[in-house]
């Protein structure tokens, strides 16, 4: 073979890459192998202007990656110099959204406690789908939950999932269905509140998924304090001699600042069990304290207390400042007239929202469910497939706890 002849410049050319490369990544350590010993090793692989042309452009490649590195730290410092410097502590920072609900710890002999217990993480997903966080209200100690077979498997998925708060509030036995009713408006009062003033905040139940992601958000342009969904649903109550629009709680969305404004009146502030029971006895008196018969007057209170403070709030402001969503053209896939089955992908956009059916996690009732989660998740099947899971394995825990509790 014949002998290459290289120029003292073609080599030095090569060290300077070598040496540039082993500082810009630190691939060839100057204590274990130095430039010249890896120079001399590439020019025996390569001729000389072949080696050249390569040098030159491999070094114009780490010059432009030094470059970029330099650049990119200098913004990065930059940002949090920024950050750091800013006078807004919400300077650049995205808005949040919590969908809060909730549910009392069962008693053995409660209407419907599992049902409600079961459909919890189910509902996080549900509102992950559009957007939300969720802040989930469970009246009742941690322990009972820890310790109880159906619970702690329910609370091990609730904290499992991304985006969720969980917040317990313990509360005497007889008192627990009412404030798993009443707690939700107090959310940004609480402590354990994981958003700012800013962040909004929409009231729902533990038993409703929405489905539209529109009906949840406002229209591009347009800024409210106070969004209303599903508003114009239930007929008009009277208190005190005087008439007002009753609100679904399921459909009440405001900011955190904007919620305190409407329940912190008079110098009122409830954010516990306590509170919150001497909160509504204020309106409703001590019958407040009473256990609350399922879909009796007393199961609404909440309801016509937050319509009444909400109507007071939008006298005391503007209309200007409250967003009505319009129904009109949309339904609900309703426990009444369940027909999930019967609805084509294509239509499937008509449909805002979804009242559960009762005792969802029994087999037959699972079934006419799961055409629901083919349309919510047929772009990600994965989250059927551990919806589907999670039902099953709810249900033979259900059986297994209720064949030991009725052999004891």
């Amino acid at each position: 073979m014949g002998t290459t002849i290289r120029t003292n410049t073609e080599t030095n050319i090569i060290d300077i890459f070598v040496r540039a490369c082993a500082r810009c990544v630190g691939s060839f350590p100057s204590n274990k192998l130095s430039g010249s010993v890896v120079s001399s090793r590439l020019l025996r692989m390569l001729c000389g202007k072949q080696a050249t042309r390569l040098c030159l452009g491999l070094i114009s490649v780490v010059i432009v990656c030094k470059i970029c590195s330099i650049y990119y730290t200098n913004s990065l410092l930059q940002i949090v110099e920024g950050e750091s410097n800013s006078s807004s502590p919400t300077a650049n920072r995205i808005e949040r959204r919590f969908a809060v609900f909730g549910c009392s710890t069962p008693e053995r002999d409660s209407h419907r406690g599992f049902d409600y217990v079961f459909y919890l993480p189910l509902t996080v997903l549900a509102w992950q789908r559009i957007g939300f966080e969720s802040i989930v209200l469970i009246i009742g100690e941690k322990s009972e939950w820890r310790v109880h077979p159906i619970l702690s498997y329910v609370l091990d998925h609730l904290e499992s999932q991304p985006d969720t708060t969980v917040i317990f509030i313990p509360a005497k036995m007889e008192n627990r269905m009412m404030l798993s009713q009443t707690a939700r408006i107090f959310v940004a009062n609480m402590k354990e509140f994981p958003g700012i003033a800013t962040d909004h905040i929409i009231t729902t139940d533990s038993d409703l998924w929405p489905l539209r992601k529109e009906h949840y958000y406002l229209p591009h342009g347009i800024d409210r304090s106070l969004i209303l969904v599903h508003s114009q649903c239930c007929e008009p109550f009277t208190f005190n001699g005087k008439s007002y629009p009753m609100l679904p709680m399921s459909h009440i969305r405001a900011s955190a600042a904007t919620w305190k404004e409407i329940v912190n009146i008079n110098s009122s502030f409830a954010n516990d069990s306590a509170s919150i029971l001497n909160y509504f006895q204020q309106f409703f008196g001590e019958r407040v304290h009473n256990r609350v018969i399922f879909a009796s007057e007393d199961w609404y209170l909440d309801q016509k207390l937050v319509s009444i403070h909400v109507a007071q709030w939008i006298s005391q402001n503007s209309q200007d400042y409250v967003y009505k969503v319009s129904d009109e053209g949309f339904k609900r896939i309703d426990r009444i007239n369940w027909n999930a089955d019967r609805i084509q992908p294509s239509s499937f956009g008509n449909y805002f929202d979804t009242h559960l059916l009762v005792d969802g996690f029994m087999p037959d009732k699972w079934e006419s469910i799961k055409p629901l989660l083919n349309l919510m998740y047929n772009k990600s099947p994965f989250r059927s497939d551990w919806c589907n899971r999670y039902a099953s394995s709810f249900y033979k825990i259900f059986i297994k706890w209720k064949s030991n509790s009725n052999s004891s």
